[in-house]
C-alpha cells in the first residue's frame, strides 16, 4: 500500500482571563509536501484567535491515498459511489454502470493489454474523499511519439488537500517510470471523451460519452500546476436547422454524379456487414487525434459490438466511394435519463427503462463522424451532414442534437459544424504537466 500523510495538527491552547483563548497551530515535524512542485514547504498557521466555545479537544486529521487493488477491494465502493456523493442532487451528472467501472478496475479491458495502470482512493477515517486512475498507454505512446503518462476517473471533494494527494501520487506513479508527461483527464480511446467539464454544467452530460464534473474541479487541477493542453467542443443543434441553400445543389449534384453514395440500414444484421470496414476508417480518421490512438483489434472488436449493441442502424451514415467505405456518423439516442433512473445498475427494471428510452427521448447524441483523408475536400463531409437533416426530418421525436468531442485543432469540422448554425454547447479540456 501507498500512503501519502497529509498534516496533522497539534492544538496547543492556553487561557486567558477573557472569553477568548490563543490557539497556536503547528503541523507536526513532518513538511507538508506541496501539489506539483518538486520542494517541500513547511506550512504553519499562527495566533488565531477563538472564542472558547469553539477550542475542541486536541483532534488528528489524517488523509491517506490506497491503491485499490480489483472490484473485491474494501476501497472498491467508496471508489465507485465517490462521484454520486459529489454530484448528490445534480440532475445533469450521469452515472457509469457497476459493471463497467468492475472489468476496468479488476483490469479486464482490453485496454490492459498494452496499458499498465493503478487505481487510487484518497481516504479520511473512513470516508473516501478522491479518487484517480493513472496509467501508461503503450499504443497511445506508440501513436504519438510519446513518453506520457494518463489520468482519468479524477474525482474529489471540494478540498485542495485531498486533491493535491491524488495528483501528487500519479505524479510520483509516472515518474517512477521514467514518464515526462501527466496529461488528463484523458479518456479510453474510442468513443470515450477526454477532458475536464469547463464550460457547459448547466446541460446534462451526453450519456457517459464525455466526463461531468463540478465547476470546482477546475480550480483545483490548475491550482496544483496543469496547464492547458487541448480542448474538446460539443455543439448544439436544434433540429429545425437545415443545411443552407448554397450546399444542397451540390449535394445533390454529387450523388447524381453515382460515385458516391449513402448506405441505408434497416437492421443490426445490416450494420453488422460493415463493421468491419466502418472500424477501419474510425481508426484511419481519428486514431493519431489527441485522446484517441490506433487502437488494437481486440479494442476495435469491442467498439464494434458496442455500436451494434446500442446504436439504432438508421441513426449510424456510411458513405462509400465506388463501394469503399469512406466515411461515416454515428447517432445515438441519447437514454442519459434512463441511465440515471438506473443508478448505475443493470437489471431487468433498467434495461425497461432503456428500452422505453428509445421512444422517449427527445435528443440524439453524434459522437463520431470520419472522412478518410484522400476524399477530405470532396464534397463527402456534406454528404453525411445532409444525412443528419433527413435523420431529423424522418425521426420527428428528436427536437435536440448534441455533437461531441470535436477538437478545436479540427479547423473543418467547426467550420462546417457552425456552417450548420452549430453552438458551443460544452468545453472539455485537457490538462498537461512536465514532469
Amino acid at each position: 500500500m501507498v500512503a501519502y500523510r497529509c498534516r496533522i495538527f497539534q492544538v496547543v491552547f492556553h487561557l486567558t482571563q477573557g472569553a477568548l483563548a490563543r490557539i497556536v497551530v503547528r503541523p507536526k515535524n513532518e513538511p507538508r509536501l506541496s501539489g506539483g512542485k518538486d520542494k517541500l514547504e513547511d506550512t504553519r498557521i499562527v495566533g488565531e484567535e477563538v472564542p472558547w466555545s469553539a477550542i475542541a479537544e486536541e483532534r488528528v486529521l489524517q488523509i491517506d491515498v490506497k491503491r485499490v487493488e480489483g472490484s473485491k477491494s474494501r476501497y472498491f465502493k467508496g471508489f465507485y459511489l465517490l462521484p454520486s456523493r459529489v454530484n448528490a442532487g445534480n440532475d445533469k451528472w450521469v452515472p457509469w454502470f457497476i459493471g463497467d467501472i468492475k472489468e476496468l478496475v479488476d483490469k479486464k479491458h482490453p485496454l490492459f493489454e498494452h496499458t499498465s495502470g493503478e487505481f487510487y482512493v484518497a481516504i479520511r477515517g473512513e470516508e473516501v474523499v478522491g479518487r484517480i486512475f493513472v496509467f501508461e498507454n503503450g499504443r497511445y505512446n506508440q501513436t504519438h511519439d510519446m513518453r506520457s503518462a494518463h489520468f482519468y476517473f479524477f474525482d474529489c471533494i471540494e478540498d485542495q488537500g485531498v486533491a493535491d494527494l491524488l495528483l501528487q501520487a500519479a505524479v510520483d506513479w509516472a515518474k517512477g517510470r521514467g514518464l515526462d508527461l501527466l496529461f488528463g483527464p484523458m479518456g479510453l480511446g474510442g468513443v470515450t471523451g477526454g477532458g475536464l467539464l469547463i464550460e457547459g454544467h448547466e446541460h446534462r452530460a451526453a450519456m457517459t460519452m464525455m466526463m461531468y464534473n463540478p465547476p470546482y474541479y477546475r480550480r483545483l487541477i490548475e491550482e496544483f500546476g496543469f496547464t492547458k493542453y487541448l480542448d474538446n467542443f460539443s455543439f448544439y443543434l436544434p433540429t429545425t436547422a437545415r443545411l443552407p441553400q448554397e450546399f444542397q445543389a451540390p449535394v445533390e449534384a454529387i450523388l447524381q454524379e453515382g460515385k458516391f453514395r449513402v448506405l441505408e440500414f434497416r437492421s443490426k444484421k445490416d450494420l453488422a456487414r460493415v463493421a468491419d470496414e466502418v472500424g477501419e476508417v474510425f481508426i484511419a480518421t481519428l486514431g493519431d487525434h489527441a485522446g484517441n490512438y490506433y487502437l488494437s483489434e481486440k479494442e476495435v472488436d469491442r467498439l464494434k459490438q458496442g455500436l451494434i449493441r446500442i446504436a439504432n442502424p438508421e441513426l449510424v451514415k456510411v458513405i462509400a466511394h465506388d463501394q469503399k467505405v469512406i466515411g461515416f456518423l454515428l447517432g445515438f439516442h441519447d437514454l442519459s435519463a434512463a441511465i440515471q433512473k438506473s443508478k448505475g445498475k443493470l437489471n431487468p427494471l433498467s434495461v425497461y427503462r432503456l428500452m422505453r428510452e428509445y421512444k422517449k427521448t427527445d435528443w440524439m447524441l453524434i459522437n463520431g463522424l470520419g472522412i478518410l483523408p484522400e476524399y477530405q475536400g470532396t464534397g463527402a463531409n456534406m454528404l453525411l451532414y445532409a444525412e443528419v437533416e433527413n435523420v431529423v426530418k424522418k425521426y420527428t421525436q428528436f427536437r435536440h442534437l448534441e455533437m461531441v468531442q470535436i477538437q478545436e485543432t479540427t479547423a473543418k469540422m467547426l467550420s462546417n459544424v457552425k456552417t450548420l448554425q452549430g453552438a458551443t454547447h460544452k468545453i472539455h479540456r485537457m490538462y498537461q504537466i512536465q514532469l
